[in-house]
């Protein structure tokens, strides 16, 4: 493997990481714009998003859930990038089955705390398996996967 190549996949591997924590950054300063809106104190929300101290609180929360899908989506991307920069073979089967099975976990969680109305407790658990759905984690489990799986 050459230098350029090893610093390739190296850069790739930064940039999943710093996918992660400016999704981080910006779900925590939505998230407080939301306290701040639903407790009706002064928000302490970054003023490097300008746009979000102008939008309600109804905007906000249900941007949430787009923004949760959008940013799984880029992790399935860049994880299957990096995948194919160091083992130079897409991966996009397996880690479909891995972000299916996150989806669909988190799905009969919230089906199962709306159906027994213990939304407040499942909802935690649907949370789990989409916090690892938006994380450099599916990476870190397929890179060690991925090799393993070459090994003859």
């Amino acid at each position: 493997m050459t230098i350029r190549r090893k610093f390739i996949i190296g850069l790739s591997i930064v940039g999943v990481i710093a996918l992660g924590s400016f999704r981080e950054f910006l779900f925590i300063h939505i998230n407080e714009q939301l306290f701040a809106l639903w407790y009706n104190e002064t928000s302490r929300a970054s003023d490097y998003i300008p746009w979000l101290k102008r939008l309600d609180y109804q905007t906000l929360y249900v941007s949430k859930w787009f923004l949760t899908v959008l940013f799984s989506v880029l992790f399935y991307a860049a994880t299957n990038g990096v995948l194919f920069l160091i083992f130079q073979r897409h991966f996009w089967k397996i880690l479909g089955v891995l972000y299916a099975v996150l989806f669909l976990g988190a799905g009969v969680a919230m089906l199962i705390g709306y159906l027994s109305d213990t939304i407040s407790q499942t909802y935690i658990i649907a949370r789990f398996f989409m916090g690892i759905a938006q994380s450099p984690l599916p990476l870190m489990i397929m890179i060690p996967g991925a090799w393993l799986k070459a090994e003859p």
